[in-house]
């Protein structure tokens, strides 16, 4: 499906959590829409050829901030490398998350997010918060190259002051360890949790979206 410009969109989730969480919220809400697992760092995923579409990432970000607990609902503004500019953040989209985000009864923040190549941890969360960022994650700016529009929905799931190990970029292999139990026990009473909030802000979203009528339609994914 596409609108008159013929444009597409693609839903982005790194993990099978956040994959499943937004396929049950478009579902719920009327909309077939499929999305694409691209895995952390879009290990398992390609970008289609031109024309792009629009991408749209969705799930759990870390916090940088210190004001910012989790379960805050972040939108992009704009996305950044570590050692890259920052780059603006498709306007319609980021209007439609964030009307998505209040039709949910969240005020969203929308602020620069970091795509880092590793979580960060300690005192980088308060490095990267002096630069102005307000949450981390590990997809968005990576499709930078594609010169596509790109947005992003996010969801705090730890914060400064609430933080988890950088080894939970590998999560199957850490909740094997004794030492990560502790953290395991956190993330599994919070991460369904956060997931199934960003899933549902994006599907509203998509709806205020559709409902204004001047943004394209999500692509419909093999």
């Amino acid at each position: 499906m596409a609108d008159s410009s013929g444009q597409d969109v693609v839903v982005l989730a790194a993990l099978g959590m956040e994959w499943r969480a937004i396929r049950h919220a478009l579902s719920a809400s009327g909309n077939p829409a499929q999305v694409a697992r691209c895995g952390i760092a879009l290990r398992h995923w390609s970008p289609p050829p031109p024309p792009r579409p629009v991408f749209i990432t969705c799930g759990l970000a870390g916090g940088l901030r210190s004001d910012l607990p989790p379960g805050t609902v972040v939108v992009a503004g704009s996305v950044a490398m570590e050692d890259g500019e920052p780059v603006a953040c498709d306007p319609t989209w980021i209007a439609a998350l964030v009307a998505g985000a209040r039709a949910c009864g969240h005020e969203p923040v929308v602020g620069p997010v970091l795509t880092a190549r590793q979580l960060v941890v300690g005192d980088a969360r308060g490095a990267w918060a002096a630069k102005g960022f307000v949450a981390v994650e590990m997809e968005t700016a990576l499709l930078v190259p594609t010169s596509a529009p790109l947005a992003s929905l996010r969801v705090i799931i730890d914060a400064p002051a609430a933080e988890v190990s950088e080894h939970w970029v590998s999560p199957g292999r850490t909740a094997l360890d004794p030492r990560r139990w502790c953290e395991a026990m956190w993330l599994a009473a919070r991460a369904p949790r956060y997931t199934r909030l960003a899933a549902r802000c994006l599907a509203a979203g998509l709806e205020a979206a559709a409902d204004r009528g001047d943004a394209p339609a999500p692509r419909h994914l093999p």
